[in-house]
């Protein structure tokens, strides 16, 4: 027979240990790397005929590309490549579209030029107006020289990808604006001929196809995943807010699912595990685990009237360690299968989600429900 947990005046001493996990936690989620779909890559998917096993592949295409930080899975006689992206085409790009931001100011600058230039033809002696002129041109000359060293700096980056020197006229935005654009396009098309023929080395395909994702569009990915889990989490406590009527519930829901976001995150960063596109599936499948354990519990202890609170909560811990047990076995039977398989995408999920499923066991009914028990007696006692 289990001994119930929740028996006593010491069961709110439990909350101690998932608040350690999400502490612990937090030290490791500054180690997490993204991998290429947030930070910028290049997929390559070929029909290769080649036996070379999925790790034989990785290491060859890391050893021929510096910095490729291969990933590689393959269906049959379809191999996809992805790595990361060059450093130095990386760079490249945020300076490219500097000397856009630079243009754009001098085009500006150059329209308030010309404007006052025009209303000093119908006022010759306005003194404010050639202060304006004076202001326009200087900030004209600023844009020119910043425009020069930028551009300077992209071709300095892009050397290794073109060919011979690259003149334009220091005097001209507008050269010096088709000359980033030129150069770095042919840069591009040059470091893709590169990556083809490195990876072709490894694996000769009869067919290729060459996808691109630039560091500016990850950044964008990236956001755009902060903005979805912030207002799942928002909508989720307003939603538990709702069926409660009171914050004390809707907080420890939150907080279970918060914390399990947290530690699994944590983990990612202490087991190395590359924050994508595929590992933040992972984290928002988790959200919906967590919330599920945490309004049983809610519901059973708050909304039920049979035998105590505690005895509801033990009962409902039962019932909740059995469903997420039950779940952890799935998706560990998947990451086992995943990492023998060398499959990248499922191996970031899977292992996003088991170790999240773990920390909920934590997290739930050791600080969930403590939490919830506190509030419930507070009240008992309060309409006493």
């Amino acid at each position: 027979m289990l001994r119930n947990i929740y028996e006593g005046k010491n069961y709110r001493a439990l909350i101690i240990i998932p608040i350690a996990l999400l502490l612990i936690s937090l030290y490791f989620i500054p180690k997490i790397q993204s991998d290429s779909s947030l930070k910028g890559g290049i997929s390559v998917q070929l029909q290769t005929n080649s036996t070379l096993t999925v790790q034989q592949i990785t290491s060859m295409v890391n050893a021929r590309i510096p910095g490729a930080q291969a990933s590689v899975s393959r269906s049959g006689s379809v191999a996809s490549v992805t790595i990361a992206v060059n450093s130095s085409v990386s760079k490249a790009e945020t300076l490219f579209l500097s000397v856009y931001s630079i243009y754009s100011a001098y085009s500006s600058d150059t329209l308030n030029l010309t404007a006052n230039q025009t209303r000093l033809t119908a006022e010759p002696n306005n003194a404010t107006i050639k202060g304006y002129i004076s202001k326009a041109s200087a900030a004209q000359q600023k844009d020119l020289a910043n425009m020069n060293s930028t551009l300077a700096a992209q071709l300095a980056l892009l050397k290794q990808f073109t060919s011979g020197n690259v003149s334009y006229d220091p005097t001209s935005a507008t050269s010096m604006l088709n000359t980033a654009s030129s150069s770095y396009s042919s840069a591009l098309a040059n470091y893709e001929a590169y990556v083809i023929k490195q990876i072709t080395s490894v694996l000769p395909s009869t067919s290729y196809s060459y996808n691109e994702i630039t560091p500016t569009l990850g950044a964008f990915f990236l956001n755009q995943m902060q903005t979805i889990i912030i207002a799942a989490f928002v909508l989720v406590a307003i939603a538990v807010f709702a069926v409660f009527r009171t914050p004390v519930p809707a907080f420890a829901v939150v907080f279970g699912a918060a914390n399990d976001i947290i530690v699994a995150l944590g983990a990612m960063g202490a087991l190395g595990i590359p924050l994508g596109v595929a590992s933040v599936g992972g984290l928002l499948m988790l959200i919906g685990y967590a919330i599920d354990t945490d309004m049983l519990a809610s519901i059973r202890v708050l909304k039920r009237s049979e035998g105590s609170s505690t005895e509801r909560a033990f009962e409902a811990m039962k019932t909740g360690v059995t469903m997420t047990i039950t779940a952890i076995i799935s998706f560990a039977i998947l990451f086992i299968m995943a990492y023998l398989a060398f499959i990248p995408t499922y191996f970031e999920i899977s292992g996003v989600v088991l170790v999240g499923l773990i920390a909920d066991l934590a997290t739930t009914w050791l600080g969930n429900v403590p939490m919830v028990l506190w509030y419930k007696h507070r009240k008992e006692a309060h309409h006493r």
